[in-house]
């Protein structure tokens, strides 16, 4: 961990883990979840990312691709390179979101 102030968190994540942020050295550790319907247009931003889908089905666009994902899928996202998501069907999402460096301004469970 970061530091001694770096609130406690799940060392295990499961389908009912709740939102949480996990600060580590160079990188925080996001479990966000997403509602179906939800999405957010393409996008860029400096810091990489790399998604593990964790249950549900999503779109993911990273630098003009398109790719229909699901649990078990990962996908990257360069530093500022152009990309976005929705959510598909009709169950939430569920992702786990390694970003370095870690983002200063994000909150626990937001993506």
């Amino acid at each position: 961990m970061s530091d001694s102030s770096t609130p406690e968190y799940s060392p295990f994540v499961t389908p009912e883990s709740p939102g949480e942020r996990m600060g580590f050295d160079g990188c925080d550790v996001h479990v966000v979840h997403h509602d179906p319907g939800t999405e957010r247009e393409e996008h860029t931003h400096g810091e990489e990312h790399i998604i593990f889908i964790r249950a549900g089905r999503m779109e993911w666009s990273v630098d003009g691709e398109a790719h229909e994902t699901g649990p078990g899928d990962t996908v990257v996202t360069p530093a500022d390179v152009p990309h976005g998501w929705k959510v598909l069907g009709d169950e939430p999402s569920q992702v786990v979101c390694v970003t370095a460096p870690p983002e200063p301004e994000s909150e626990p469970g937001e993506r």
